[in-house]
């Protein structure tokens, strides 16, 4: 069985669903059939879904799981555009498709999300009331970022840059396709996942179940390596903007907002929970948990109980 059409999950519902995107966005569901809330749960950069397979078995018959592919990245195919919000939009026009969705029964979401995946969430959390009414966004849990604005500017730090170098390199796409192509996609993503990683347990749990060369694999395709590179321009300038004309318009994340980061990785260069509190609403909950214990980067993999058991009280508290 290719990746393409492998189930990572035989315990959930695996979905392929056409979207107004132009994007079939793969997924695999449980829902628990009381009209409760739906976690999201949105990989990113250089993996895929899989990197929940820890993380699902602690959380299923505990809440409704939307567990996408990102579009272009291997499994999903590519949207017609690269934003956040288009990207997005597709993986909640195919949630609202799977759970069957209607503005008379709508469903509270729960956005759930690690790196790119995160940054999709952060941008639905902003604009949030578009969905209304099927779906109702009342909470957003991200992994190890921060806003895209603040990390791009932080490059003025040549160790934040030198660290982050894969940012502007793949949001230059064709030449970036042709260098990676040239070192090899396979060396270049078993390379991002051990120079973010952290070391001893964590590491181990990263490597679990054959996972990285299962990403190797989906990123030697050169489809892959244009909608990755395509997400990284998307999330360049663009971005970049449109995060300035939400601060300008004082559009901020306005649901309850919890934030889990590596000690070791992000938390090490950058004020991860104070650089947060300019793009939380004034008054509205927000957690910041710092992961220590030697965790890098790909937490959900690495640090997978504390994440599990962060997101469960999170739900207890705001669902």
């Amino acid at each position: 069985m290719s990746l393409e059409t492998r189930n990572f999950y035989p315990t959930l519902t695996r979905h392929v669903t056409p979207t107004a995107s132009g994007s079939a966005v793969v997924s695999y569901t449980s829902d628990l059939g009381d009209g409760g809330p739906i976690l999201t749960l949105i990989h990113g950069y250089p993996q895929s879904s899989f990197i929940w397979r820890h993380a699902v078995p602690l959380l299923l018959g505990k809440v409704s799981l939307f567990i996408p592919e990102l579009p272009g990245y291997g499994i999903s195919s590519p949207a017609s555009e690269h934003s956040k919000k288009v990207v997005g939009g597709a993986l909640l026009d195919a949630l609202k498709q799977v759970f069957a969705i209607m503005d008379e029964s709508p469903r509270n979401i729960i956005l759930g999300g690690h790196d790119r995946g995160a940054r999709v969430c952060h941008r639905l959390a902003v604009d949030k009331d578009e969905f209304l009414p099927a779906l109702k966004v009342v909470g957003t849990i991200m992994l190890d970022i921060v806003p895209t604005k603040v990390q791009w500017d932080k490059f003025s730090d040549p160790e934040v840059s030198q660290n982050y170098f894969h940012w502007p390199l793949l949001a230059n796409v064709e030449i970036a396709i042709r260098m990676i192509q040239g070192f090899g996609a396979a060396d270049w993503v078993r390379g991002g996942h051990f120079r973010l990683a952290g070391s001893g347990e964590g590491l181990r749990r990263l490597a679990a179940d054959d996972a990285v060369n299962v990403h190797a694999a989906l990123f030697e395709k050169e489809e892959t390596l244009r909608g990755s590179c395509q997400d990284y321009a998307a999330g360049a300038k663009p971005e970049y903007d449109e995060q300035v004309h939400d601060q300008e318009a004082g559009r901020k994340v306005a649901v309850p907002a919890m934030v889990m980061f590596s000690q070791a990785r992000l938390g090490a260069k950058i004020d991860v929970a104070g650089e947060w509190k300019d793009w939380i609403a004034e008054g509205v909950p927000f957690e910041p948990v710092p992961i220590g214990e030697g965790c890098g980067h790909y937490l959900p993999e690495e640090a997978y109980d504390i994440v599990v058991d962060k997101i469960l009280a999170f739900l207890d508290k705001h669902t």
